[in-house]
This record gives C-alpha cells, structure tokens and sequence, in this order.
C-alpha cells in the first residue's frame, strides 16, 4: 500500500539549542550508519532466509531515519517558537528549491505544517530519484550536516574569522540545512515503504509513543 503522508511530531517538552541540535544530529547520522552497514550484506547478496533478519535491520534503519529527522524538525519547531522564524515560509523556499533543482515529487499534495489541537506536524514530499541508496541517503545527511556547521561556524565568525552573514541570515540558512536533512530522511523512509515493504506507519506509532515515554511530548 502506498504511503500518503509521514509526520514527525513537534516536541513540546524539550528546548534543544542549534548547537545541542547539531551534536544530536551528528549522534543519530552516526547510528544510522552503523545501521545502514549492518544492512548492506543483505542488500548485496541475500541469503535464502535472510527474511526476518533482513526486515528487522531495515526496520532499524527506518527508525534511526526518523531519529535524525525528529531532531532536525523539532530544532525547526524551537526557532519557529523563539527565533522568529516562519516555518510555513520557510518550507515554500525548499519546496521551490527542489524544483529548481528537477527534483520530482507529487505537487498536487499539501506540504508543510499541520496542527491537531496537541500536536504540531511537519510533513516534506517523497522524491522521485532514482538513483538514491541507502548509502548515498547517509553520505547526503553527512554533506547537510557539514553544510549546516559551515553556519554555524565560520559564516557566523564562531572562530574570530570575520562575519559572513548577519544573525538572521545564519539562523535562516541553519534552518533550511535542517530541513534538507530531513528531507533526505523522509525521501528515503517512503523508498523503503515502497520499495522493501517496511511499514512506517507502525514504525512511527512506536515513535511517537517512544518520544512520550521519555516525556518530550504530551
């Protein structure tokens, strides 16, 4: 069954500062590798009953997947709150970004942010690329990641190097670096729904309940 949509929840009980975020990103881009190359022997060469050693392990990929998304969007959700940045405004600059770039997805679907009363959600497309592994998922984050620190560090002048850009412009491009790594982790989490079966759904309905037993949500 086709996946329509994949929401990540914001967490209305944890107040992560971009630099906290960027260390938690890096922590969870870290055990997505690990997970990933736990996997790549099935991928290459299956045995005949890898099937439930195999599902298992590109189940923890996809959680580790929505590990490194949540912290991306739940930092998104905080500069919405505390630095003035307009998420819905924001996510219009990617999704056009992404079209600048050829990237196809379905643009008829509502993308951005949903409110039910006790949740804000983030919901970001499926890309259409063919090309995409799960190695090349984890060297793209690794590449946002990498971009992101650039904000943080020199184009803020965090080393004593000159400013290169004013503090909106940094807190604004750390932003869109977060929601690119998201979009990787979303991009590749609808692949493996249809491509390898894994249900997300499931998978993110122990999520939600995992982030409330740590009481970062309600």
């Amino acid at each position: 069954m086709t996946l329509e949509n994949i929401y990540l929840p914001k967490l209305n009980r944890l107040t992560p500062t971009l630099e906290s975020t960027l260390l938690k990103a890096m922590e969870e881009a870290g055990e997505l590798a690990r997970a990933v190359l736990k996997f790549l022997p099935y991928e290459k060469n299956p045995p005949d009953n890898a099937g439930s050693a195999a599902d298992e392990l590109l189940a923890d990929v996809a959680g580790e997947l929505m590990d490194v998304a949540q912290t991306c969007v739940t930092m998104i959700f905080v500069m919405e709150d505390s630095f003035g940045i307009q998420a819905d405004t924001l996510i219009d600059a990617h999704l056009e970004k992404l079209v600048a770039k050829g990237y196809r997805f379905d643009r008829h679907r509502a993308y951005g942010i949903a409110d039910d009363g006790l949740f804000k959600y983030l919901n970001l497309p499926r890309l259409a690329l063919e090309e995409v592994t799960l190695l090349t998922t984890v060297c793209k984050i690794q590449e946002e990641l990498g971009e992101l620190t650039q904000f943080l560090g020199k184009r803020a002048g965090a080393s004593g190097e000159g400013r290169q850009l004013s503090r909106e412009a940094v807190m604004r491009g750390c932003a869109l670096e977060l929601l690119d790594i998201a979009q990787c982790c979303f991009t590749m989490m609808y692949i493996l729904n249809e491509n390898h079966a894994v249900d997300i759904p499931a998978l993110l309905e122990a999520h939600v309940a995992k982030l409330r037993r740590k009481g970062y949500c309600a």
